[in-house]
């Protein structure tokens, strides 16, 4: 499993998700999506590994990931009006995008 390469596409894969979510005001939340996969690099690493080891299950993996969701600080949607409600719907999201591609990679 080539982590980087994960890490990477998760990285771009929720930055069109912005783009398609919140459209010009997406443009600047990329310092918040870069700022929260900084902060979840070495766990995320560590989860996947882990998962793919068989070490934990994709449910407890899922909660992992959920665990991080206060970490996605969307400073900039908030700042330019977007609710707080849309802003936690995109959490969710963000969460179940990494979920299911982390999955699929592992063959679960």
């Amino acid at each position: 499993m080539d982590f980087e390469k994960l890490f990477k596409d998760l990285k771009n894969d929720i930055l069109s998700l912005v783009k398609d979510r919140f459209g010009e005001e997406g443009k600047t939340i990329k310092k918040d999506i870069s700022d929260f996969f900084d902060a979840s690099k070495d766990k995320l690493k560590r989860w996947t590994e882990m998962l793919a080891n068989g070490v934990i299950t994709p449910g407890e993996y899922e909660l992992l990931m959920k665990s991080q969701k206060d970490l996605v600080v969307m400073t900039a949607l908030h700042k330019a009006g977007i609710s707080k409600i849309r802003i936690g719907h995109f959490k969710n999201a963000v969460i179940k995008l990494i979920l299911n591609k982390v999955i699929l990679l592992v063959g679960i």
